[in-house]
């Protein structure tokens, strides 16, 4: 057998080993007489709802782990996934370095980005909101009420920018950690008064943790999360595209969104199927 063979096999065995347990069923990458060609996938690791991995049972899951299996299973060419865990602030270098094919990675479709990778979709949208330590989620109606206060985000994210450069610029003192997790932690250390990124990932942080609370506030511009592709990658776009509008309008958007955010209204957060971005 050959090397290319047997790192396919590899990989066939790594992807199930990874999938939910029987009472959340998951996509799979169907099996057949020849193994399918794997292609790397840049996925993050401490988003709940989004994407969580145990290192213990090296199991993945979260709407963008279903999304991408989906993908995998429904799309022609159809193709093995082969996870890799990826920083926030890392997705774009990883793309043009060459070391993953694709990202699927709460990645904020921009102008910026589009400049040296693709995207395909939008998938999911968001807005920017704010995470606070519960029993202080009444003292956050407005942006005012945030003046002074020390707010922790991603660095390399959207939500860095819409901080420094939005309305709230000069008047919070914003600091950064690689990942929202390690600011949640911050906020129940009490050394930050809140977190601030996408609310979809905010909301499934408050799920996880009784700690935390969102505030029903959120600002800036929309946040269109899609797939991160190599720039220029025309037909792979196309194909990933497609195969994005095919999820949505046959339901499995809504099958996945319900089992990882639970009786979270869809409303707001599923985009338009019939008017994704071109591909460029």
């Amino acid at each position: 057998m050959s090397r290319r063979i047997t790192a396919a096999l590899a990989a066939v065995v790594v992807v199930a080993a990874c999938q939910g347990p029987a009472t959340s069923p998951r996509p799979t990458v169907s099996s057949g007489s020849s193994p399918l060609p794997p292609v790397t996938i840049g996925v993050g690791t401490d988003i709940p709802g989004l994407a969580l991995f145990n290192p213990d049972t090296q199991e993945r899951r979260g709407f963008d782990v279903d999304l991408y299996r989906w993908l995998a299973n429904n799309t022609e060419p159809k193709f093995t996934p082969v996870e890799v865990s990826v920083l926030i602030g890392n997705r774009v270098d990883e793309l043009t370095l060459g070391r993953v094919q694709l990202v699927v990675h709460g990645f904020s479709i921009t102008d910026k980005r589009r400049e040296e990778i693709g995207f395909a979709g939008p998938y999911l949208i968001s807005q920017q909101g704010f995470l606070v330590r519960a029993g202080e989620e009444g003292t956050v109606r407005s942006l005012d009420d945030l003046v002074g206060k020390n707010l922790c985000t991603q660095a390399g994210s959207t939500s860095l920018s819409q901080l420094t450069l939005g309305p709230l610029k000069s008047k919070v003192t914003v600091t950064s950690e690689v990942g929202t997790r390690q600011c949640v932690d911050r906020l129940l250390r009490e050394e930050v008064d809140a977190v601030s990124t996408d609310q979809i990932i905010l909301l499934g942080f408050a799920r996880q943790d009784p700690g935390v609370r969102v505030v029903p506030l959120t600002f800036g511009t929309q946040e269109r999360y899609g797939i991160g592709l190599p720039k220029g990658d025309r037909a792979q776009c196309e194909r990933m595209t497609q195969g994005i509008r095919e999820f949505i309008t046959n339901g499995y958007w809504d099958q996945f969104f319900r089992s990882n955010f639970g009786d979270l209204p869809p409303e707001g957060y599923r985009p338009d199927p019939y008017h994704l971005d071109p591909c460029r």
